[in-house]
């Protein structure tokens, strides 16, 4: 009896060590289950977002120089994006006077703040555009631009632009030393040619 009490206890021992065994095991898997959803969870989201980032259109401010035409400076916006943004809408700093059309035709920034009054539908990508804010010798403090606007997805956007003369106007150069009569219109030619090249790789 002693014999048969000991091995019923062995058992039962047996048992309920197996027991605790698959559950536990039940649960390891079960963690391993989670554990794996929530890394595919988050490889599917990374997936996604550089897909995004990757087809996102891009659309960015600059001061650039019109380098045939010294002192000249361009406001140029560009669409760098693959796709197409749309409801584009482009705020500056400082902004407009309370009446646009009130202002001189001959201030620059007349034209540009009746460009960009409304909002722009569509911009395709590569699609730029440029407006002259200086030229000769005129002073142009620093300013920002904000640019808004929405990814075929629906994603919006919204990036500030904090634009420097500086940046451009410090800019320096060599040219061809200039002589005099001949040489000098030659050596010019040169000069404007080299320009023109340099404004081509600008682009």
């Amino acid at each position: 009896m002693i014999y048969l009490v000991v091995m019923e206890s062995s058992w039962d021992a047996l048992i309920a060590i197996a027991g605790v065994v698959t559950a536990l095991g039940t649960v390891a898997m079960a963690i391993a289950v989670v554990v794996t959803a929530v890394i595919a969870a988050r490889t599917l989201r990374a997936a996604r977002d550089d897909s995004r980032a990757r087809s996102r259109p891009t659309i960015v401010a600059e001061l650039r120089r019109e380098l045939l035409a010294q002192g000249t400076i361009l406001l140029v916006l560009r669409n760098l994006g693959s796709t197409v943004a749309s409801n584009v809408r482009v705020s500056f700093d400082p902004g407009p006077a309370s009446d646009i059309d009130a202002l001189a035709d001959s201030d620059m920034w007349k034209w540009v703040f009746q460009r960009y009054s409304s909002a722009i539908t569509t911009w395709a990508p590569g699609w730029t555009l440029s407006n002259v804010i200086r030229t000769g010798d005129d002073p142009l403090p620093p300013l920002s631009v904000t640019v808004e606007y929405d990814g075929p997805d629906g994603t919006h956007y919204g990036d500030v632009f904090l634009l420097h003369p500086d940046h451009i106007l410090k800019e320096t150069s060599s040219n061809p030393t200039k002589g005099r009569d001949a040489q000098t219109t030659e050596q010019q030619k040169v000069a404007a040619l080299q320009a023109l090249v340099r404004t081509v790789r600008s682009l």
